[in-house]
């Protein structure tokens, strides 16, 4: 499964755009004073100006090559905050049971975001870690009432697969290229993070194995493509 584009709502465009295109020295691809968008490898992300006096924030990971993280950790650091373990204060996780290592860290709206360094991937690089090396999107986060509900009706309806999780609190769906990381609302996120909460999330995939379109009453609108 691969995750081609989000579309996210924010109440900071300019910050967000001054952060990814000057912070994390991403290529802005368009932009407008309600919008921007910028392309991670074969991945675009896109922010738009929120309504009202609401504060959007989610989840997002970015894949990065396996071999990177500590490469990926030097680069950051001058940029911005890791985000620490509240039981050690390690800045790194490891996820056993995912063969990953990865770091987190927020952008100015409290979009918290993660680079993943997936070692069943065997992408790795050679040289210093750069932004050319966020290759793509590789998880976004998901709250929803129920993630029983929701994680059976993703697998029964578009055959997208379990990869992780309790299926009552967390769910993860799909694959090393791409995941759907569903929780319930009120949850905290990873690794001692705010509770997640429902925003508009717009999300086009490519799965190869069905086509369709989901939508519901929270804004919530997936793309399911074979192409």
């Amino acid at each position: 499964m691969q995750i081609k584009e989000i579309i996210l709502q924010t109440h900071l465009i300019n910050e967000l755009k001054n952060f990814y295109g000057n912070v994390l020295d991403l290529n802005i691809k368009e932009e407008s004073p309600e919008s921007f968008s910028f392309n991670t490898g074969d991945s675009l992300v896109r922010f738009e100006k929120s309504a009202g006096d609401v504060k959007p924030f989610y989840h997002f990971a970015f894949n990065i090559p396996e071999n990177s993280l500590s490469s990926a950790k030097k680069w950051l650091k001058p940029r911005t905050l890791l985000i620490k373990s509240p039981d050690d204060g390690t800045d790194e996780f490891d996820f056993q049971s995912w063969n990953a290592h990865s770091v987190f860290f927020y952008d100015p709206a409290g979009n918290i975001l993660e680079f993943i360094a997936r070692h069943n991937l065997k992408n790795g690089t050679d040289g210093e870690f750069t932004e050319r090396n966020i290759l793509n999107i590789s998880e976004i986060g998901v709250p929803v009432k129920s993630v029983s509900e929701f994680s059976g009706l993703l697998n029964d309806t578009y055959g997208i697969p379990y990869f992780s999780g309790d299926n009552d609190t967390f769910s993860a769906m799909g694959n090393n290229n791409g995941l759907f990381i569903i929780v319930n609302k009120g949850r905290k996120w990873y690794p001692d993070c705010p509770e997640a909460e429902i925003f508009p999330l717009s999300i086009k995939i490519l799965c190869r194995l069905s086509m369709g379109y989901y939508s519901d009453e929270t804004g919530l609108e997936i793309i399911f493509s074979k192409e």
